[in-house]
């Protein structure tokens, strides 16, 4: 018990404070290859796909992974918390949808580590109200 707390205080840290440990040596223009690949594969456009099965496997595993501890995390965070809440009918693909659209808004994360690219997106892309 005390590890999970220690692990959720951790991650709210990280989420409240600035993007400092996010840039180390993250490769978030490989992850944004891998995301913009998959989505094109699910659209029907294997041609601009550039098929990378590992690559497409490790972006929807990242935005599985990142979703699921936020989700986890929001239930826990009281008001005025960064938390995330997602629409019922959320599905996978509307994450890697969330990333790419995020890393193409802001080219400047590209910097940024993959998990951390992905927070931001998912937390941008479906904040409480």
């Amino acid at each position: 018990m005390k590890a999970w707390i220690a692990t959720a205080a951790a991650l709210v840290g990280l989420m409240a404070s600035g993007t400092a440990p996010a840039v180390d040596e993250g490769d978030g223009a490989k992850f944004f290859s891998s995301c913009k690949g998959l989505l094109n594969y699910w659209d029907g456009k294997p041609a601009e796909a550039k098929y990378d099965a590992g690559a497409m496997g490790y972006c929807v595993g990242v935005v599985h992974g990142v979703r699921t501890s936020l989700q986890v995390l929001s239930r826990e965070l009281k008001e005025g918390y960064p938390r995330l809440c997602l629409p019922d009918d959320y599905v996978e693909q509307d994450g890697v949808r969330a990333v790419v659209k995020y890393i193409a808004e802001n080219p400047d994360k590209l910097t940024f580590k993959d998990g951390f690219i992905t927070m931001f997106a998912l937390r941008s892309a479906y904040p409480c109200k």
